[in-house]
């Protein structure tokens, strides 16, 4: 008996976290980086544009490690929108917003991602406070790998049981 091609399921893309996480965690720490860099200049349409792409980060991590890199524009859309309030958005409004737009990934998994990331990422900059003392040379880069570690979260649980 052969098989019909024509007639063939799509084969599903299995996503891996860890691919995700590190994707995710890398290009929003660049993206904050580039925020601490902006942040001397006094032109703040750049801190905003900064700020706001930042919820980017997780979506295209995701999207790279699938393979898919700007297929879905709806959930980058819904990560700049989720971005709006720097902490409280990344917390409530960027699960809400990526999935409105964008209605393939759970709500109840990008809550947790984002809530995940977001108590890891202040855990990792209080600490790093702490160990630095009154030196405020570490704002910029404690930020940085903050934004990364609840980007990289955040990407991880997109993947999962995503719906076609």
């Amino acid at each position: 008996m052969t098989q019909s091609r024509t007639m063939a399921a799509p084969t599903p893309i299995t996503v891996s976290p860890w691919m995700a996480s590190v994707y995710g965690g890398i290009i929003t720490a660049i993206i904050a980086i580039a925020f601490s860099f902006l942040l001397p200049m006094s032109i703040p349409v750049l801190w905003i544009l900064a700020l706001l792409l930042i919820g980017v980060g997780p979506v295209l991590g995701y999207q790279l490690a699938a393979g898919k890199f700007g297929s879905d524009w709806k959930a980058v859309i819904g990560g700049i929108l989720g971005s709006i309030i720097p902490i409280i958005g990344q917390l409530i409004l960027w699960p809400l917003f990526v999935w409105l737009l964008s209605r393939k990934f759970s709500f109840g998994r990008l809550f947790l991602g984002s809530l995940l990331g977001l108590v890891l990422g202040i855990g990792f900059f209080l600490g790093y406070g702490f160990m630095l003392g009154q030196d405020p040379s570490w704002v910029g880069p404690a930020w940085a790998i903050a934004a990364g570690l609840w980007g990289g979260s955040a990407a991880a649980f997109m993947t999962g049981n995503e719906k076609a």
